[in-house]
């Protein structure tokens, strides 16, 4: 099983990055949005913590900058109803610490305003993983990457777009995108990392 690599980062897309490795070797990981916006620039060195998954018909590797990260992605699929997707979208709305205070305060509802996540599954996941999540965000690691914001220079219609690609990719509809969008007050200077880390914070369940 991959659980780390390291490489430079040579293309990204919403959800999606090419990492190339030592020896030549490319790989296509999944990210959230929010290990997105605190990548380097294209062309430069990246670590990733990585999740493999195997299944029959595929190999996916999930990356993350912080190792706490990884662990929340992997310990909320052990409720029943999280699978990966899910538990991508978990990760990539809002900060481990935000979510641990919201599940502290069984608050279903700022739960809910994850992505795919309903009532049922917010109840379990307060009832299941509130110690276990408090004790990995207390433990928590430093991010294994780099905070360079990479993209600037995009002008402001160009970062609007690929941060609306990015939310609709986590499961968001037109009318959340919109209202978070226009919450985070794009400029012209703006680059799709730092409007859609603004777009995410309107969004968060914190």
């Amino acid at each position: 099983m991959i659980g780390r690599l390291r490489g430079t980062l040579v293309a990204q897309q919403a959800d999606l990055v090419l990492l190339e490795t030592g020896d030549g070797v490319g790989y296509e990981v999944r990210v959230a949005p929010r290990t997105l916006v605190d990548l380097p620039a294209l062309g430069t060195e990246v670590t990733l913590a990585v999740h493999t998954q195997v299944r029959e018909d595929a190999i996916t590797l999930y990356g993350f900058l912080a190792e706490q990260d990884r662990a929340v992605f992997r310990t909320v699929q052990s409720v029943t109803g999280i699978g990966p997707k899910l538990a991508m979208a978990i990760v990539g709305t809002c900060e481990p610490e935000a979510l641990v205070a919201a599940i502290a305060r069984e608050d279903i509802v700022a739960l809910c305003k994850i992505p795919g996540l309903g009532k049922k599954t917010a109840a379990r996941i307060c009832l299941e993983l509130g110690d276990k999540l408090a004790k990995l965000v207390g433990g928590a690691d430093a991010p294994a990457g780099g905070g360079v914001l990479a993209g600037a220079g995009l002008n402001k219609i160009a970062a609007v777009d690929d941060a609306t690609e990015a939310l609709a990719a986590l499961g968001y509809k037109a009318r959340e995108i919109k209202r978070a969008l226009d919450a985070a007050a794009p400029v012209a200077d703006d680059s799709v990392q730092s409007l859609l880390r603004r777009a995410l914070k309107a969004l968060s369940p914190a």
